[in-house]
């Protein structure tokens, strides 16, 4: 009996470590590690990169109508990310906001928290 529980442990472990993570998602695309996501951002058709500091980066896409403000990693911040989507609605105009970051879920929640009040 303890072989035969081991064994099922064992492989319950396996099936849940095999599991992919679930990806997250900001505006219609795959969230990504700082780099590989400017470089999706910018290789789309009518993007314009509008700043670029050591600490951010902004680009505008205007055939999508979304403005995207990337943040670098910092010290004891991970890469962060916002945008800003404007949808026309029944003759009238809305602005999304959402956020995301790669890191730390617990300061993820912190830094998103902080990227949205802004």
């Amino acid at each position: 009996m303890r072989a035969s529980l081991k064994t099922s442990l064992t492989a319950a472990l396996v099936v849940l470590v095999s599991l992919p993570a679930e990806a997250k998602q900001l505006c219609g695309r795959l969230v990504l590690p700082f780099d590989a996501m400017v470089a999706a951002i910018k290789a789309d058709p009518g993007t314009v990169i509008v700043r670029d500091t050591a600490s951010l980066v902004q680009i505008d896409d205007e055939t999508r109508g979304i403005a995207w403000t990337l943040w670098r990693a910092r010290e004891n911040q991970p890469a962060a990310y916002r945008c800003l989507r404007i949808i026309e609605v029944g003759g009238h105009t809305e602005i999304h906001l959402s956020a995301e970051c790669d890191g730390w879920t617990p300061s993820c929640q912190d830094l998103v928290g902080r990227l949205l009040a802004e």
